[in-house]
């Protein structure tokens, strides 16, 4: 068969990490061939495979210009090679599909709303988040989805009023190449003589909540007596309001105790975790986030937001807080500086979590049965109540 892969919205981030561990397991399959569209940038240059069409497009005209890339460039080139199936993984199908197609949601704002999150968001998020909503109201026949997780699944189901058999969950992996993950997991936690440093990793987006931190640095010291610091990764041009973040941090005199790093390239993203002691991450929004499995494989303890979709992923692998209150937050990084046993259950619990997860090679499989039920029509046998073998099959292909 053969696949077109859409990743043309993937350009930073979490969903740049794994548009290129799921095609570069994909190229390695020997049984398909795969059309790649992907952005004109480093790193997606590198995919290759004899069973490989790289496909790469320069920065899109802001939101027309995705628009018309995926709603008739895709369709086109689907046609043209006579795709069996497409596969999107930027959250949206065309409005038309042009073949059995599958796409992949992990954008949490289609699904949930947060008032503190919103009031953040600038009028083009808004934009994309309503539209995307409006699509999923109204997709496309021979559409069906793929989410990270079986609470995304129970969340976007009834909202939009899809059939659950319409959707697979297919997990996150932990984003990471084997070349970032060479070397020892961190042995040694917080050294009493220095500071003990929280890592927030995270570009900013209005969901991740970075604000709440540099209140709870304020309070932390009615807590605890020893030193502390907090590193963050954003950029000032990321977000309106990450410029702001930066210039509230030198105000209110913080800089010695949260300190930006920039945005970090991936060569760097072992060493950084290697120097934390623990991750902070006070999201409150999230479909999967990879951020969790990679402090789990340095051996980094987690405190993160009491909110489920934190604890559907890190279960006994973090401790949690009210990530609205600065002082509930300022208590569990000090409850994490102060009890040695207590981070080392956490980092131990991580590892048996870690343990259990999918690599790349079963989670690119994954997407393939999934491809390969969406152009057989397996799947619309599923959503028809057809032969409940068909049914059965596809059940354990993808989940």
């Amino acid at each position: 068969m053969k696949f077109v892969i859409e990743a043309l919205g993937l350009k930073v981030g979490g969903g740049k990490e794994l548009a290129l561990n799921l095609m570069d397991r994909l190229a390695q399959n020997p049984r398909h061939r795969f059309v790649f569209l992907v952005p004109d940038l480093p790193g997606f240059a590198g995919l290759s495979g004899a069973r490989v069409e790289l496909i790469t497009f320069r920065e899109s005209f802001g939101l027309v210009g995705r628009s018309y890339l995926l709603n008739h460039v895709v369709r086109r080139i689907c046609v043209q090679h006579r795709a069996d199936a497409l596969l999107c993984l930027g959250n949206l199908p065309p409005r038309r599909v042009p073949c059995p197609t599958v796409v992949l949601m992990q954008n949490a704002w289609l699904v949930a709303r947060n008032l503190v999150a919103e009031r953040r968001l600038t009028f083009r998020e808004k934009l994309v988040i309503a539209y995307g909503r409006r699509r999923y109201h109204k997709l496309p026949d021979r559409t069906h989805v793929v989410v990270q997780t079986t609470l995304m699944r129970n969340k976007l189901c009834p909202r939009f009023g899809i059939d659950p058999r319409h959707v697979a969950v297919i997990p996150n992996g932990m984003g990471l190449s084997p070349s970032d993950v060479a070397g020892p997991r961190r042995q040694e936690l917080a050294d009493s003589a220095g500071p003990f440093t929280f890592l927030c990793l995270a570009r900013y987006y209005a969901h991740k909540n970075l604000e709440i931190l540099l209140e709870a640095m304020e309070k932390l010291p009615l807590y605890t007596r020893h030193p502390a610091r907090c590193l963050l990764t954003i950029a000032p041009g990321q977000h309106p309001q990450a410029a702001r973040l930066l210039r509230q941090v030198a105000a209110r005199g913080l800089q010695d105790r949260i300190i930006n790093l920039g945005p970090l390239p991936r060569e760097r993203l072992a060493e950084t975790f290697r120097v934390a002691d623990a991750l902070i991450f006070p999201t409150l929004l999230e479909s999967h986030s990879r951020t969790y499995f990679e402090a789990m494989h340095f051996g980094l303890p987690i405190a993160t937001s009491d909110c489920d979709f934190a604890r559907d992923t890190c279960r006994d692998a973090a401790i949690y807080f009210d990530p609205l209150d600065p002082a509930a937050v300022a208590r569990a990084m000090s409850k994490m500086m102060e009890d040695g046993m207590l981070r080392r259950w956490l980092v131990q619990n991580g590892h048996a979590l870690l343990a259990r997860a999918p690599g790349w090679d079963e989670l690119a499989a994954r997407f393939v049965a999934a491809l390969e039920c969406a152009a057989s029509g397996e799947w619309k046998a599923t959503a028809d109540g057809g032969d409940t073998r068909a049914v059965n099959a596809v059940q354990e292909a993808l989940i």
